[in-house]
C-alpha cells in the first residue's frame, strides 16, 4: 500500500491538470497503462 501512496503523491492532481488545460487527449489509455504497470509490479499478471 505504501508504494501506491507514494505513486499517488508523485502524480499531479488530475483536477489541477484539467484547470490548466494540459490534460492529454489520451489520458484514459495512459491511466490504464499506469495501472497495468503498477499491478504487474505487485506480481499480478492480467491476460489481455
Amino acid at each position: 500500500m505504501e508504494k501506491m501512496k507514494k505513486m499517488d503523491q508523485s502524480k499531479v492532481n488530475p483536477a489541477e491538470e484539467q484547470e490548466s488545460g494540459k490534460i492529454s487527449e489520451t489520458w484514459a489509455q495512459e491511466t490504464i497503462e499506469d495501472l497495468d504497470d503498477f499491478i504487474e509490479s505487485q506480481g499480478v499478471y492480467i491476460r489481455q
